[in-house]
């Protein structure tokens, strides 16, 4: 088979969460960090034939990148990349090297938030999170306004930048790593539970996330 651009892009995406992936027959890839924080599950066009296990996939797509138009074969214990009168034989990693993502669905306990977030706003916190020096970013409801916003939350009197994203009747604060927040850029149905996950869900991709234990919420 070939790899579709979105694919690679995926592929690279994920390397980020995770530098090993399981590749699993069918259309989807799933991926886990070591700590168990964030999960994503990508939908692709590109339908896999059988199991493969990547130990590191920024090495596996920069072999891939040697080629103009590969071909990519799935065999029982690696796979044969070939062009033409070019040919590489990859090894797949055994699977007690790498860090799998469960296979089973994953649910959130309760919806205590749902607010969509553009990509623009989600990547300019980002970036101001990163000049601020914090860790973390915030879901906050006050005064019948959602808001996203670049916290510090060992010092609740430190700067803040934030971006007004929606209305809400709740009262909450609930934090999340910026470490955790490893998306493929667009724009997202995000899904909050103050109980310890949130769900980022985007045209073909989701991410499941954690939530920092101090986060709040109030209803009403």
């Amino acid at each position: 088979m070939k790899f579709s651009e979105r694919t690679l892009t995926v592929l690279k995406s994920f390397a980020a969460i995770n530098k090993s992936i399981v590749i699993k027959p069918g259309k989807t890839l799933r991926t886990i960090t070591p700590e168990k924080t964030l999960i994503a599950i990508a939908n692709l066009e590109d339908e896999f034939p059988s199991e493969a296990i990547i130990y590191d996939v920024s090495r596996f797509l920069s072999i891939l990148s040697l080629y103009t138009d590969p071909d990519v074969e799935f065999h029982e214990k690696h796979f044969i990349i070939s062009e033409g009168k070019r040919k590489t034989k990859y090894v797949y990693a055994d699977i007690s090297m790498v860090h799998a993502a469960p296979e089973k669905q994953i649910s959130i306990p309760t919806e205590d938030v749902k607010v969509n977030v553009e990509w623009s706003d989600l990547q300019s916190v980002m970036k101001a999170s990163g000049v601020l020096q914090f860790e973390e970013i915030a879901f906050v409801g006050e005064d019948g306004k959602c808001f996203l916003r670049a916290v510090d939350n060992k010092n609740p009197s430190s700067d803040t930048f934030g971006v007004e994203i929606g209305e809400t009747s709740d009262t909450f604060t609930i934090i999340i790593k910026t470490d955790n927040l490893k998306l493929l850029p667009q724009d997202y149905e995000v899904t909050l539970c103050a109980k310890g996950i949130s769900l980022f869900k985007g045209n073909d991709v989701s991410y499941f996330v954690g939530v920092d234990t101090k986060s709040t919420y109030v209803k009403g």
